[in-house]
Order: C-alpha cells, then structure tokens, then sequence
C-alpha cells in the first residue's frame, strides 16, 4: 500500500506540474506581445479559457485527499502547500484577465459615433481596468524563501509577473482618464502636421499646424495652415532652457519649422503652446499633438482610403504620395507650391473627419495609436502636469530619459531627400582602467538621392548647394554624466546638456552618391552599462547594432553593454 501511495503521490504531482506548465504557457502566449486588437480577437478569450482548465486541474491534484498527507511534514507540507499557492493564484489571474477581455470585447462593440459615447465608453474602460488591477494587487503568490530552486524561481516569477501587471494597469488607467479628460475640453490642442521627407531631431519637419477643439469627446479641427506662414518677428517668443543655450542662432520660439531641434519632445511642445498663443489666427492651448506621414498611414489602416483633390490616399501609398510623389506632381510656380503644400493637412482633416464620424473600430484605432506611438509617429504632450505624467509613463510625449542614446539628421538644405537618406548607428564598447564603459558609435549616411527630380525635392534650393545634395546637421545624445567626447566626421557644432542628456553635433554636406561616417567616442558614468536606445520618426529607419547584434528599432529599447 505504502508503494502503490507514493507512486501515486508522485504521479498525481508531475501531472499537476505538466497542467500548470501548459497553462502557464498558454497565459504568456495571450501576455506576450498583446495588442488591443490580439485582447479584442475571440480566440483569446478561448486561450484563456484552457489556460484556466489547465491550472483548474493542476489545483485538483494540489488538493486531492491523496496528497493530504504531504501537508502536515515539516519541509515537503511547505512545498506542497506553496505549490497549491502558485496554482491558486495562476488561476485567479486567469480569470479576472477573463473577465477583462470579455468586457473589452463588449465595449468594442459600443457605438462611437458621438461625442459623449466615446467619454463613457473611456471611463467604462477605466473601470474595468481597474478593477482588474485591484483583483490582481489582492492575489498573494507567497514569498520564495526557503523553497527549493524550480519551486521558488516559479513562486518569485510570478511575484514579478503580477507586479508588472499591476503597474502596467495602474499606468493605462491613468492614460484612459487623462485621454477623457482632454477629449471632455474645452481646452483645445495644437495640433501639428509634421514632415518625415525633411527631418528634424526625432520627428519631421514641423510644416502644417491648426487649432483642434475638442468638446465633450467630439473633435473640431480648424484650419490648417503652412507653417511657413506663420513666422512670427524676431525675439517674439523667448526661449529658455538648453534650446536657449544649444540653438541661439536659429531664434526656434519665432518659427514652428525651426523647433524640434532636440529629441526630447515636452522642449519643443512647450515652446509651440507660447508660440501658437501668439500667431495670428492661433489660440491658447493646453498641449501639443504632433502627427507625421506614418502616423496617416497607420489611421488610415483604420478608417480606409481617403479622396483629397483627385488623389486617393491609402495606407499602402500615402507614404510614397507625401514623401515624394507630390513634389514630382507640383511644379515650382508659386501657386503650384502653394498648393501641394496644403496636402499633408488636406489629408490629415479628412482622416480626423473620418475620426470624428466614428468610422472606426475601437480595436483598430487602439492599436493604431499605440504603435505611432512606439515608434515616434505620434506625439502628445501637456501643459497640464497631471495629465502629462499620464503621457510620460505611456512614453507618448516623446520625453528622453538618463540613459538615451539618441541619433539624428537635422535636415538643413530645405530639400525633401531625407526618404532618400539611409543612416544606420554602430555601437561597440570596452571598459577602461577604472571599469568605466567606453563607448564608441560609429553613424553612417548615405545619400541615395535620384539623379533627376524637382528642384523642391532634391534642391538646390540654397546658394552654393547641387541638386541631390543634402545639407544636415548629425545631432547625438549620449546619457546623463558621459564625459571624455571626443567627435569626428563632421564639424563639431555643440557640446553641451539636452534635458536629461548630453548632446553633441556637427555639420556636414553630402552629395548624391557619398557616404561618410560620423563618430562620437564617449566614456559613459561610473555603474552605467546599458543604454536606452530611442526610436526616431525617420522613414527608413535607423538601423542599429550594438556590440554585434542588430535591431530595428521601431520602440525604445534598454541594451546592455556588459562585455
């Protein structure tokens, strides 16, 4: 009997074990890589659901009558009963991840349409995020401490797995409430048209602007206007700060075009509330939203094509329309000019029109916003600090943190080749004699420029310049503290601080067909060997490779430098 118990015994606890490895399998399969449309697809719901059986079943053999016995010794009870507690409470975060997806899946199916709809369905999302952050704050894996290794590895994973959740529900219940506050109004936003075809640092060109009044969650978009337009005289709007100290030449509070001259977006958003306050036919405004070519294009992808003077704009070709084939299409007459450069915003007040029509599915729009931002296509930035913590912890606002590695082009030639314009960032990286890590990152462009084109795309449009040339400025930030710079490939322009960063930049030319390499050689602060690599809004992207591996950075990504 004693033998027929413990094999029993055994069998029942290896076939609790494979139950609660499959569930735990089939939960990080619905965790990992979750989108809003992957939470709103019917087949999570039943992955959820085996998951559930699976750890349902493994806590009937944890707590089957055979096993009571186990309970009561000194070092396996604690085992036993540790192992029912991992299982426990696997299946309590399966459940209420259950009932989370089941009502997402019920507000998805709620009307838009109108104004106020879209406020109630944001605070039923609140509530519901809620209170799965409750019900999972309330669940106790136990602690790790004297469990034996797979055993306690299980129990502290899950003790961080919970943890996680919890702030990444604390951090989306703050963004769902800062969203229905400033889509409540009345505060209207600056919304901003931005350029990837000529670059600034992380983001296009700031080229097309307007007012967009928002009124109990209905959105009125004024008039869009060329930025160009809209310069204001010299020393109108006083600049402060690291722009002050970093870009006193270029005057940027005068002229929408000359800000995003750093990559740590709340600078520039600050100082284009002041400067929208004082253009003629602004506003004053509570924050900045900033939309590119990519961020059209993944809208789009939600509200489908769209007709703007004869041309149909889809997901598929609006980047090659916006980026290149308007130029070709639009001579240098001055009221051919005139005319293509309303097509961005042409675009973007038929796209928020659509918006505003509720022609859209929650998922869609959902997963749209959340990968424009990722990637730098969609920024949005507040005047309210309440409400900008909520767009700082989501990384909306485009802020750079302590540890940025950041590389850029500043386009300077007033041509449109930057989709023209290949750059790819090499990072390698030693420890000096103080155990310091010296980095070394090599920035390659090249210019692929077409031989023949417009003079608006491919210049020249500055004296001295040829067509296909490309006059920039390459703009690096390196993390708080880096010291020792040293600078190469081009003429060393700035040294300096850039928010939370060290900013270092040079100019160059490039013609058609040349390529050169910019190098900046660093030694990072003492206990600093990882590095936060930021995204950028450049279409193509940067290409990244760091101590050999290579990634496409489309989100912000934290790399070790560890040799």
């Amino acid at each position: 009997m004693l033998v027929v118990w413990l094999v029993t015994t055994a069998w029942m606890l290896l076939d609790a074990k494979s139950s609660l490895d499959r569930g735990r399998i089939g939960l990080a399969g619905v965790r990992n890589g979750a989108t809003p449309a992957s939470l709103l697809d019917l087949k999570t719901g039943t992955s959820l659901d085996a998951a559930a059986q699976d750890f349902a079943h493994a806590r009937s053999r944890m707590r089957s009558p055979v096993l009571t016995p186990l309970r009561v010794l000194p070092v396996i009870g604690r085992h036993v009963r540790a192992g029912d507690r991992v299982v426990s409470t696997s299946l309590a975060a399966t459940a209420l991840a259950a009932s989370a997806v089941s009502d997402l899946q019920d507000l998805s199916e709620r009307d838009l349409g109108a104004g106020p709809e879209r406020l109630k369905v944001l605070a039923d999302l609140t509530t519901v995020i809620e209170r799965t952050r409750v019900g999972l704050e309330r669940l106790d894996p136990g602690s790790p401490d004297n469990l034996a290794g797979p055993l306690g590895n299980a129990v502290a994973e899950l003790g961080i797995e919970r943890d996680d959740a919890v702030t990444g529900l604390t951090r989306a219940a703050g963004t769902t409430k800062a969203l229905a506050a400033v889509l409540d109004g009345p505060t209207p936003y600056l919304l901003i048209g931005a350029n990837n075809a000529e670059m600034r640092a992380g983001s296009g060109m700031f080229l097309s602007a307007a007012t967009l009044g928002l009124n109990h969650g209905r959105l009125d978009l004024g008039d869009v206007r060329p930025t160009e337009t809209l310069v204001l005289p010299a020393g109108s709007v006083p600049v402060a700060g690291d722009l002050a100290a970093n870009w006193p030449w270029l005057d940027p509070g005068r002229d929408l075009r000359t800000m995003a001259l750093t990559a740590d977006f709340p600078q520039s958003a600050a100082l284009a509330v002041k400067n929208w306050a004082e253009v003629p036919g602004g506003a004053k405004v509570g924050g900045v939203i900033v939309v590119d070519v990519d961020a059209l294009r993944s809208l789009l992808r939600v509200v489908g094509p769209v007709d703007v003077q004869g041309i149909r704009y889809s997901a598929n070709t609006v980047r090659d329309e916006l980026l290149r084939q308007q130029y070709r299409r639009f001579g240098a007459a001055e009221g051919d000019r005139d005319l293509r450069r309303d097509q961005l915003g042409d675009v973007a007040k038929v796209v928020f029109d659509r918006l505003e029509a509720g022609d859209w599915k929650l998922a869609d729009l959902s997963s749209a916003l959340l990968d424009s931002v990722q990637r730098r296509n969609l920024l949005v930035w507040s005047a309210d600090p309440a409400v900008e913590k909520a767009w700082a912890t989501t990384g909306a606002d485009g802020h750079l943190r302590p540890g940025s590695l950041s590389v850029a082009l500043l386009n300077r030639g007033a041509e449109k080749l930057d989709s023209y314009i290949d750059t790819a960032a090499t990072v390698t990286s030693k420890r000096n004699a103080a155990g310091r890590v010296v980095m070394t990152l090599a920035y390659r462009i090249s210019n692929k420029a077409p031989a023949s084109g417009p003079r608006y795309l491919i210049g020249p449009n500055i004296a001295g310049m040829e067509a296909g040339e490309h006059r920039g400025i390459a703009l690096v930030n390196l993390p708080a503290g880096t010291d020792g710079i040293k600078f190469s490939g081009a003429t060393q322009t700035l040294v300096g601080a850039d928010g939370p960063t060290v900013v270092v930049a040079g100019h160059l030319d490039l013609k058609r067909g040349q390529a050169i390499t910019v190098r900046v050689t660093a030694t990072l602060p003492a206990g600093v060997d990882a590095v936060t690599l930021e995204p950028s809004a450049r279409i193509t992207r940067t290409l990244w490779t760091v101590n050999g591996t290579t990634y496409g950075i489309d989100r912000r990504r934290t790399v070790s430098l560890r040799e």
